[in-house]
């Protein structure tokens, strides 16, 4: 009897990882061209505030941090592309039907991972004796509520680009390396850390660690990347949604 590794229990057949033609390199080659193409983007766009009448803000609502954010992802997708994608297909980085199961149990995951980083922040309170700010308020919003073009632009950042581009590049790219040198259990802890420490917020490192270990998690369960692009599409709406609401309510 043999097993099919899209319809039955994926617990029990990850020995056998798909084929992939990209390695280490490819993954700093995909970094590398991240950093440029978006230091070009933004040098572009701070030309055309000398000379335009765009303003140059540390808001990520101003015009030059959205679309350099913008441009970010975009580098991001196109370095997935030309370094892994264009060799080795889509279907290889985890673009291939999900199990019913962990499609099934996302969304409760999604509320697994608030709780978890819940206790994480106020673990952090405790451990320190200051309150807890999250750093991404700030800028996402510039401490104000959002107007609603204002939030459907966040929300195309963060709940659209930044899943699928974050998820194809971690856990799409980068797990099944991870996976093929260490093993599942060791995978799955090492890129919740790349991807907590990957972000550069430190307040933030505990909550984003039990994310990133749902999110390895998923994609080890159901060997896809859509049960992972969903989560963290719900978990970043449903924060920036519960944001805004906070604010537009005066908290």
């Amino acid at each position: 009897m043999s097993f099919d590794s899209e319809t039955t229990d994926p617990f029990v057949q990850h020995d056998q990882q798909p084929e992939i033609s990209w390695g280490w390199f490819d993954i700093v080659a995909v970094l590398g061209l991240m950093l440029i193409g978006t230091v070009l983007i933004a040098t572009v766009l701070g030309l055309l505030v000398r000379f335009t009448p765009m303003e140059m803000s540390d808001s990520l609502l101003s015009p030059v941090g959205y679309l350099t954010a913008v441009g970010f992802m975009g580098m991001m997708l196109l370095g997935v592309y030309l370094f892994a994608a264009r060799r080795s297909g889509w279907r290889a980085l985890g673009l291939r039907p999900a199990p019913l199961r962990p499609l099934a149990a996302t969304p409760f995951l999604v509320v697994v991972g608030f709780m978890a980083a819940a206790l994480a922040n106020l673990a952090i309170v405790r451990i320190t004796g200051e309150e807890f700010e999250n750093p991404q308020v700030e800028a996402l919003t510039g401490g104000q509520s959002l107007e609603p073009v204002q939030l459907i632009m966040v929300l195309f950042l963060v709940s659209v680009l930044a899943p699928i581009g974050e998820e194809l590049l971690f856990r799409g790219m980068l797990y099944p390396l991870l996976r093929r040198q260490w093993g599942a259990v060791a995978a799955v802890t090492a890129n919740a850390v790349i991807f907590a420490g990957a972000h550069l917020i430190w307040e933030l490192f505990p909550a984003l660690l039990v994310i990133g270990l749902l999110l390895a998690f998923l994609r080890e369960w159901s060997k896809s990347v859509y049960p992972c692009i969903l989560y963290h599409f719900l978990q970043n709406t449903l924060a920036v949604v519960a944001i805004n609401a906070i604010l537009s309510a005066g908290g």
